[in-house]
């Protein structure tokens, strides 16, 4: 049986505590031995252990956490802006539990718990490490939440947050601690939101660090709807009022949670016409005291602090809205909680939060640091005719993305890569075919029939659709029932949608077969499998064909009978429909390229594969055309700033003669290009 150990600083307390926690269950209950080790405990589960057992131990951590609070304010300008040194730390590598694991998985490790230099002891237990990044300190010089700072992409320094701010104050030499760390202890980086992936490629402490998305999740059983006007009748509510909650004590001085925009927002909602005040109440919970708290313009009831999962669904089930003007949040539990509990929510777009609320579908989402955007979410909550479905959809999201099955699945499919990278005997690998889509409806049937109809077994199939209008989207649910995955939503182009796709993935290899292409057979993916095992890449050559699927012939980059990631430097020599990568060896494609990201994502994979495979056959067919043909000077620029980025300026330079002259010559012999 697999053994994971969890590492955390708290118990429970905080957003990471609970999603350690929830992790923890989903993955017991889904056969594994799952086990957490904390550095400070509080409460008394005994499933829970803590490298500080005596009170003498227990007394030193909290002295050496409340000191790192004291020192701080030397260093740090009074703002509410969290920070955390790396002065104190403990070392874990002893522990029987962490010496017993196969997967050691880190979650938040601050407040003395485990600094850089202990960070790297690690490494010394050759396991594989997974750390699950539940805010942005793990890849900043000390700030756990950036705002508009972007000094994290490069050494950190000159930091906003302290008092002496310089190219060398402490926050570069946390920085450079880290890095040294980091250079020693390798890891594999789980980002709960897109937004923290996105974050993590940006990170000049992530560079050639592994990383991939896995939301948090929760209990799906507790966290239910219950029938709003019976819940407002236990909780004590009004039946008749609508109610919304928010789940923090308001403070105008807590920049974080954004209370100065919740303040102006009900301000501006009073004022709007067709809006009666008194049919409306605002509850909170989660707050200490009410003796200092702003006026609201609305009748609001605190609650306290509310320690009961069950009795903080039930408030949840009882709103009619969920109210956060959070300015930064990673993958925020109090959005999924309500949400899961059939609660719409009101929210800033920011973070991970987009992930969760789908504008007007199951909430909505304001213009970021907008007043006036939220109190027009307020106001289309309040006067929306058809409340029940966006309750129902609010349900359906949580179970679709973040339920424990889900997420449990996706956290053990990775952990059986690190631990077991080679798949043994005759056991079959799981393909995670991808299709992304948008108004095909011409081409989208014959790609879904390509990949249904493959005689290999185990084929994840996930269909990414754009929104599209033009029927495309009526085909593919014609075969939903086969289909792993269907997604249907706006995206920011193709390269946006291929990311959902890797995001949604969970199989341990992906291919991209986009609408119009086709494998070249019905057991092409059987084939490509039996040609050689435990290999990081397997590729193929690939056929040309028009839109009326007659051939064009092979492609004028032919595969070349070895390949790494140099092998692009004359062209793309192996297309995207024809390779099939580890999934563990993938990153999300950049989204600074919006033509030719597929060439740098694939070189990227390339460089970190140690078998690679040539299987000597036609893989796929591929429709003559796309974006990088109807743009085919933007994506030849594009192309060459990939190639320089990866092979030199000079050595693409001269490549680029290379493959002028190729070009031309082919074009000679053969009056077109094929490319």
């Amino acid at each position: 049986m697999l053994k994971v150990v969890h590492l955390n600083t708290y118990d429970g307390n905080g957003g990471a505590g609970r999603a350690c926690l929830r992790l923890n269950r989903a993955l017991l209950n889904n056969g594994i031995d799952s086990k957490i080790i904390v550095h400070y405990k509080f409460g008394k589960d005994p499933l829970i252990k803590t490298f500080n057992s005596s009170l003498i131990e227990k007394a030193y951590i909290a002295g050496t956490i409340l000191a790192e609070r004291i020192l701080a304010k030397r260093y740090l300008k009074p703002l509410r802006t969290p920070f955390s040194f790396t002065w104190f730390g403990r070392s874990v590598i002893n522990h029987p539990d962490v010496k017993d694991a196969d997967i050691i998985h880190l979650h938040w490790i601050n407040h003395s718990f485990l600094n850089p230099k202990h960070l790297a002891e690690i490494a010394e237990l050759n396991k594989p490490v997974v750390w699950t990044f539940h805010d942005s300190n793990a890849f900043t010089g000390g700030c756990h939440v950036r705002y508009e700072c972007d000094h994290f992409e490069r050494e950190c320094g000159e930091c906003p947050l302290l008092k002496n701010a310089a190219p060398d104050d402490i926050s570069h030499q946390a920085w450079l601690q880290k890095s040294d760390a980091y250079g020693v202890l390798d890891f594999t980086v789980i980002a709960p939101s897109s937004w923290m992936l996105t974050s993590v490629k940006m990170a000049g402490l992530m560079k050639g660090k592994n990383a991939l998305q896995i939301p948090n999740t929760l209990e799906t059983d507790i966290f239910k709807p219950i029938d709003k006007i019976s819940a407002k009748k236990k909780a004590g509510l009004p039946e008749d009022k609508f109610i919304f909650l928010s789940g923090f004590m308001p403070s105008r001085k807590d920049l974080h949670k954004g209370t100065s925009y919740l303040l102006e927002s009900m301000a501006m909602l009073k004022e709007k016409q067709g809006i009666d005040t008194n049919q409306i109440e605002l509850v909170v919970f989660g707050n200490r005291n009410t003796a200092d708290v702003p006026e609201f313009p609305f009748k609001t009831s605190f609650l306290g602090t509310i320690n009961d999962d069950e009795k903080l669904a039930a408030c949840y089930a009882a709103a009619d809205a969920f109210l956060t003007t959070s300015v930064e949040d990673n993958l925020p539990y109090t959005v999924m909680e309500a949400l899961a509990c059939g609660t719409p929510v009101i929210a800033f777009t920011t973070g991970g939060i987009p992930d969760m609320v789908q504008h007007e579908h199951n909430g909505y989402l304001a213009t970021y640091r907008s007043s006036e955007s939220f109190t027009d979410g307020m106001e289309w909550i309040i006067k929306h005719p058809n409340r029940e479905t966006l309750n129902q959809n609010a349900r359906q999201t949580v179970l679709d993305s973040f339920s424990e099955k889900i997420i449990a699945e996706k956290h053990i499919g990775l952990y059986n890569q690190m631990v077991k990278p080679e798949f043994e005997g005759s056991a079959e690998p799981r393909l995670t075919v991808i299709t992304i889509v948008y108004n095909n409806v011409v081409d989208i049937e014959r790609t879904l029939l390509s990949v249904l109809n493959q005689t290999y077994p185990n084929i994840e199939y996930i269909v990414i659709d754009g929104a599209s209008t033009d029927g495309t989207i009526e085909i593919i649910k014609r075969y939903e029932n086969r289909i792993t995955k269907i997604i249907s939503e706006k995206d920011n182009g193709i390269y946006d949608a291929m990311n959902k796709g890797l995001a949604a993935a969970t199989g341990d290899y992906v291919l991209f077969m986009n609408s119009g292409d086709e494998f070249y057979a019905t057991d092409t993916v059987a084939n490509v499998f039996a040609s050689a095992g435990n290999a990081d890449i397997y590729y193929g050559e690939t056929e040309m064909i028009n839109n009326k699927g007659e051939s064009l012939g092979q492609r004028r980059h032919t595969a070349p009978k070895t390949f790494s990631w140099r092998s692009f430097k004359y062209g793309m020599s192996v297309s995207h429909q024809a390779i099939y990568i580890r999934r563990v060896l993938v990153e999300p494609f950049d989204s600074q390229y919006q033509l030719s990201a597929d060439i740098d994502w694939i070189i990227r994979a390339a460089k970190k594969a140690k078998k690679i495979v040539n299987v000597n056959k036609y893989v796929a067919k591929y429709l003559v055309g796309g974006m990088s043909k109807t743009k085919h000077r933007e994506s030849l620029m594009e192309r060459f700033h990939i190639m320089k980025k990866h092979y030199g300026l000079f050595p693409t330079l001269f490549n680029h003669g290379v493959i002028a002259f190729n070009l031309g010559w082919y074009w000679l012999k053969n009056r077109r290009t094929n490319d």
